[in-house]
């Protein structure tokens, strides 16, 4: 019966290398993976407010919902605890790409559809419903759950626009959820033509 070969210590060598290769090509694949998986997540949170906002609207004689800092006994509030009824208790307000984010949620109210006592604007003033945003990504550091582009006293420029969204969540581009209730994953350059676009209703209902 003939002996079995050991391997040499140059093919041991060869086949940790070859191990060693196919790992390095398999963790990026991995990463990506998994960064596809979030983001896809993300978009479904988003879906989710969308859908509450329009039963919302429902029930609301066509109204969005109001969104404040205070009720006017003085206790804060916000856009996750007026839509909590549509979501449910178990709604998770947060983008699973970013879990160490200090604020509750990672997700930002447009303070543009809201008047400036909080109380939401009726539907039918937004022009273009499928183009104006009604949440997006809140950057770094940020502890509300507004996006205030209502601060913008000359217009919201790009600048402004990155300063208070966060806008490369996933890669290079985040996702937006639109006052019809549909979700996109856009990146910057598409935002910023949006921006740029005579009368834009990105931002402005």
């Amino acid at each position: 019966m003939p002996s079995r070969r050991a391997f040499t210590l140059i093919e041991l060598l060869a086949s940790i290398a070859i191990i060693g290769l196919l790992a390095g090509l398999l963790v990026p694949l991995t990463g990506a993976a998994r960064n596809k998986a979030r983001a896809a997540q993300c978009l479904s949170n988003m879906r989710q407010v969308g859908a509450a906002t329009l039963l919302y609207v429902n029930e609301h004689r066509g109204r969005l919902p109001s969104i404040s800092h205070l009720r006017s006994a003085g206790v804060s509030y916000s856009w996750t605890e007026t839509l909590q009824p549509y979501v449910g208790p178990d709604f998770i307000g947060r983008c699973p790409s970013r879990p160490d984010h200090i604020a509750k949620v990672t997700y930002g109210w447009n303070d543009l559809l809201v008047s400036s006592v909080g109380e939401g604007l009726s539907f039918g003033v937004c022009r273009t419903p499928s183009a104006t945003l009604m949440l997006a990504e809140i950057p770094e550091g940020y502890t509300t759950e507004h996006v205030h582009f209502s601060g913008a006293a000359r217009g919201v420029t790009p600048a402004f626009f990155r300063t208070n969204v966060r806008v490369d969540v996933h890669g290079s581009a985040s996702n937006y959820l639109f006052v019809d209730g549909h979700v996109s994953l856009l990146g910057w350059t598409d935002i910023q033509t949006r921006l740029a676009a005579s009368q834009s209703t990105l931002v402005y209902p």
